[in-house]
């Protein structure tokens, strides 16, 4: 989730994309209304993962306030379709989205929505349907601040809402939240730069899936917890 909350209004790994336009009224990192199209053969990538990645699709950036500056933007996913190719072929997979993601905040802390619906298939089994209806807020440490270009600093973060996982004829539905903040620790040198927190995702019958973070630059833990237990 972390990953995916930025305070800038460029989608991350652009580089192959073409952009409609770049204009940006406030200057404030997030285009007025900028097309970025993913497309073959510049969007395919060799060694990821040991195989090909392909990237087709459009998103949409936007900014709900253009004239003006502060950390507000909009992104509308059309299609964006990756492609996994493995060097085994059940490890490959497609993962189709659509929906869209909208940044709202201040210096003082920052949220960020998520209505995203993925489709995935796999070589063997049946296609799976993820739809997020999900909240992700992140509060800066006492005395530190948010800044447009610049970094999380520490703070904390938590996640609410629900999403539904579909397979077949079975589904399931998910109501997210946060037992213990995550805490973000900006000066781990990793990527996995939440040091502590739980998070449950429940299902209608008490059942839950408990996420749990413990330190810097470690996999959090996740386990299934029966209903009753």
């Amino acid at each position: 989730s972390a990953a995916s909350f930025s305070l800038a209004g460029t989608p991350p790994g652009t580089g192959c994309a073409t952009v409609s336009s770049s204009t940006d009224t406030d200057g404030d990192g997030a285009p007025d209304l900028a097309t970025y199209t993913f497309a073959l053969p510049a969007c395919s990538f060799t060694g990821f993962r040991g195989g090909t990645l392909e990237v087709t699709g459009t998103v949409d950036i936007s900014d709900p306030t253009p004239s003006s500056a502060d950390f507000a933007y909009q992104a509308t996913l059309h299609d964006l379709l990756f492609a996994f190719t493995g060097p085994q072929g059940n490890l490959s997979f497609t993962a189709l989205r659509n929906g869209t993601r909208v940044l709202t905040g201040n210096a003082a802390g920052a949220a960020l929505s998520n209505q995203i619906t993925v489709v995935r298939t796999f070589p063997l089994g049946e296609q799976a349907t993820v739809t997020h209806n999900l909240l992700l807020t992140f509060t800066p440490a006492q005395g530190e601040s948010l800044a447009l270009g610049q970094p999380l600093p520490n703070g904390t973060f938590e996640k609410s809402g629900t999403f539904t996982w579909v397979r077949g004829s079975v589904t399931r539905t998910f109501a997210v939240t946060t037992v213990s903040p995550l805490v973000w620790d900006a000066s781990c040198t990793t990527d996995r730069k939440i040091t502590s927190g739980e998070i449950h995702a429940t299902l209608s019958d008490g059942g839950y899936l408990k996420t749990v973070w413990t330190g810097c630059g470690v996999d959090p833990v996740r386990t299934f917890v029966p209903a009753g237990s």
